[in-house]
């Protein structure tokens, strides 16, 4: 279970989506609005998880061992490979681009934009999807209870939505110190966003390309008698 843990830290970095956080909470009825969005983005992350959890269990359990182990192995290259080209793209994407992805809260005045924003963003977040699907993966095959499995899963689900229930909960708990610092926090990752995306993207790609071509059977396996 170790291994889950740095890919859900890995999860929680979402610069898009703690930008528009702090985007929609400093407007009007930033937090009913935000409440939506991250109601959506939980159950989102839900459904997700419980149909990767059933398709890797049963994966897990059926087929001879070797075969699991390359199927697993498949998983993290793959999805490192993913992560690799996501922060080719975000290291050549221009800083237009960027702002336009936050700009989009201006224009949804209801609540249900903001159900359906939480929905399509989450969908989209293409470097929390690549991290949580290898961490349900990790949970789902591993030799624990299933209410140790649900415990975990859920776990996984709290840090890969920290960066829009995060700057809810601060600005409930005390609006005027969380205004401020979520300010702070909003210029600084402006500022480096794209840098904050590539560093994540590059450094958990390299990992999970490392450990699904580590843990990838031989071609050439030795055979005896």
């Amino acid at each position: 279970m170790n291994q889950i843990v740095p890919l859900a830290l890995g999860a929680a970095v979402s610069p898009t989506i703690l930008a528009f956080s702090v985007l929609v909470l400093s407007g009007d009825h930033g937090r009913a609005r935000m409440v939506v969005f991250t109601i959506m983005n939980v159950l989102v992350l839900i459904a997700i998880g419980l149909a990767g959890f059933v398709i890797f269990k049963h994966a897990a359990g059926s087929g001879p061992r070797g075969q699991q182990k390359a199927a697993a192995a498949a998983i993290d290259t793959v999805l490192g490979l993913i992560l690799i080209l996501l922060g080719c793209r975000n290291a050549l994407r221009h800083p237009a681009a960027e702002d336009s992805d936050t700009k989009v809260a201006d224009s949804a005045a209801h609540l249900g934009r903001y159900a359906a924003l939480g929905v399509v963003m989450m969908l989209s977040n293409f470097t929390t999807l690549a991290l949580f699907l290898p961490a349900d993966k990790e949970i789902a095959i591993s030799k624990l209870p299933l209410g140790d499995h649900l415990a975990a899963l859920s776990v996984l689900i709290v840090f890969a939505t920290v960066t829009a229930w995060i700057p809810l909960l601060a600005v409930t708990l005390a609006p005027g110190p969380a205004g401020r610092g979520l300010g702070a926090v909003n210029r600084f990752v402006h500022s480096y966003r794209r840098q904050i995306s590539v560093v994540v993207c590059f450094g958990f790609g390299i990992y999970l390309l490392t450990k699904g071509l580590s843990a990838a059977p031989s071609a050439n396996p030795t055979h005896t008698g």
